[in-house]
């Protein structure tokens, strides 16, 4: 085989596309989600942010559950998020809820698994089995290079992306939560944004 052969083998490879995971831990894609979410209220009992809205008098008010109400309260304040009917970034949100921006994701699923109680483990499981989609500028997606399977769906947690287009606003899925101890033997694994 020449060596041009052997070039234009390798720039096929290549050019097919570069892998790309939007979180980067792979331990937090190992999965358990609970066949039925426990019901809650509008707000989850014991804090004051976590669900839609707030109860709040302020900033400083937190509930009881003072650790996972700061997750949820510095969640609520993300920097920046799609509401419902709404264009942004040239991605349109026609779901009944915002898309959060995936570095906020990233920052309260790893927020919930750092405190790794059961109220933060319980929100967890529900609200990333109910959320699926967060915005990031990344290189085009070219399709899923690997899958994250739930019980009824599963969710792309690499990407295949061609990185010799420039970077765009786009939808990635998110992954499942993963409680401490699940997979992981008590390990804490943290996510990481690896889009570049």
């Amino acid at each position: 085989m020449t060596r041009y052969a052997i070039f234009v083998i390798f720039l096929i490879r290549t050019v097919q596309g570069f892998e790309e995971s939007i979180f980067e831990d792979e331990d937090i894609y190992r999965i358990y989600v609970p066949a039925q979410p426990p019901s809650t209220s509008t707000i989850v009992p014991g804090t004051k942010w976590c669900g839609p809205g707030n109860t709040a008098a302020n900033y400083d008010d937190l509930g009881n559950l003072r650790e996972v109400d700061m997750c949820c309260r510095d969640h609520d304040h993300c920097e920046s998020i799609i509401m419902p009917d709404v264009t942004l970034h040239n991605l349109y949100n026609s779901d009944w809820f915002p898309i959060m921006k995936c570095s906020c994701e990233q920052k309260f699923m790893n927020c919930l698994q750092e405190i790794n109680s059961p109220a933060s483990n319980a929100l967890g499981h529900v609200y990333f089995v109910g959320r699926d989609k967060c915005f990031q500028f990344g290189h085009p997606i070219i399709e899923c290079a690997k899958h994250q399977q739930g019980i009824i769906r599963r969710r792309c947690i690499v990407y295949k992306v061609d990185k010799f287009k420039s970077k765009i606003w786009q939808l990635y899925d998110i992954p499942f939560y993963t409680s401490v101890g699940e997979t992981t033997n008590n390990y804490v694994r943290r996510t990481a944004i690896t889009i570049n």
